[in-house]
């Protein structure tokens, strides 16, 4: 009887012990990220957030790591506001006491479009009221990153004319639907006008081209045409000179 009354308190211990180890099943892991693909594909930013810590950490593509619950509403309410929806799968969860990981693949898509594929992983960890939440979550892009699309060489020209009547001429040049604009959403990034002292009516384009053949493509076009006509340019004096390079 000695021997079993020693026993008895240390078996108690080791169930004691056992009881209070959390769940090693994957799959308290695999439904909370379920959870996650729910919230973002029903604009659920709030159910969203709550499934990571108050001091995670978000590891975006092309962008500088962050944490807190303001950085995991900036990271995926874009997403939502896009419209995007998400369809996440998982390729691996390991857990083991109170923590865990998951590692898998990502699809999102706007409509019938596909715009993203990639993969992620994502440590959890179990809290004090028994949840699972995301701590640290880095996901990036299968697709190639574009290289920036060189700048095309400006190129400037000097166009001079005659007008009927410079007021009239220059009061195209001013205001906000003026030529300026006409000309920009035409290939040429910046117009400068001149008039000559001596011949208020002599007057003068020096223009930052970035489209060449988009500006000349406008100034014989229709458009243009009636343009010059409204503004009193006399076609027959016009000359153009370009940049010598």
């Amino acid at each position: 009887m000695k021997k079993l009354t020693i026993l008895f308190p240390l078996v108690l211990l080791i169930v004691s012990c056992t009881h209070g180890t959390p769940a090693t099943d994957p799959s308290v892991i695999s439904s909370r990220s379920a959870e996650w693909d729910t919230a973002l594909n029903n604009g659920d930013i709030d159910a969203l957030a709550a499934l990571y810590t108050d001091d995670a950490r978000i590891m975006p593509p092309n962008a500088e790591m962050a944490s807190g619950t303001d950085a995991v509403r900036d990271a995926f309410g874009g997403m939502i506001e896009s419209g995007l929806i998400s369809s996440l799968t998982s390729v691996d969860i390991s857990v083991s006491g109170n923590v865990g990981y998951n590692v898998g693949t990502y699809v999102l898509t706007a409509g019938d479009e596909q715009v993203d594929v990639g993969k992620f992983i994502e440590t959890w960890v179990r809290g004090d009221d028994g949840l699972w939440r995301i701590s640290n979550d880095i996901y990036n892009s299968d697709l190639p990153v574009e290289p920036p699309k060189p700048s095309m060489p400006m190129t400037h020209l000097v166009i001079t004319h005659e007008v009927e009547d410079v007021d009239t001429w220059m009061a195209a040049w001013r205001g906000e639907d003026s030529r300026h604009k006409l000309f920009a959403d035409n290939g040429a990034a910046h117009v400068h006008t001149f008039s000559s002292p001596d011949n208020p009516n002599l007057t003068g384009l020096v223009v930052a081209v970035k489209d060449m053949d988009a500006l000349n493509a406008m100034l014989v076009s229709e458009e243009g045409q009636a343009a010059a006509a409204a503004d009193g340019v006399r076609a027959e004096t016009l000359t153009t000179l370009v940049e010598i390079k």
